[in-house]
């Protein structure tokens, strides 16, 4: 399916925007990342399919955005939520416009005040569905 082509299109969206890219389950994040800021990509899972040979596939899309938050404020902690939220609006922007994609359908910001692995980090997390041809 579009599986591979999405999880690519994000890693070249990340690298072109300065993010580390990776991709794996949720659990895997502390021992994985090991440099900021980082995107994370959980494997995209396939939806709703319509078609028999072609047609729409629609995938559910969840992406962590990832800073290093150790020595911040609380104010920088706040703008650095904020920052990132407009990042992965211009990420998911940036998706798409790809050809294999149709549309990026319900996408949900929510930042985190308790960290995702044990660096201390600051982390947004993004949820959308993705609709491909």
């Amino acid at each position: 399916m579009n599986r591979e082509k999405l999880t690519s299109a994000f890693r070249s969206i990340a690298t072109s925007e300065g993010y580390h890219f990776y991709t794996d389950g949720e659990g895997s994040m502390p021992r994985h990342i090991t440099a900021y800021p980082a995107l994370w990509l959980t494997p995209p899972r396939l939806e709703q399919m319509q078609g028999r040979k072609h047609g729409k596939v629609i995938y559910s899309v969840k992406l962590h955005a990832l800073r290093d938050g150790l020595k911040l404020s609380p104010d920088e902690r706040t703008q650095a939520w904020a920052d990132m939220e407009q990042q992965l609006i211009d990420i998911f922007a940036q998706l798409s416009e790809e050809e294999f994609v149709v549309a990026v359908e319900y996408l949900k910001l929510q930042h985190t005040s308790s960290t995702l692995t044990n660096h201390s980090e600051v982390a947004v997390t993004a949820t959308a569905n993705v609709i491909t041809f």
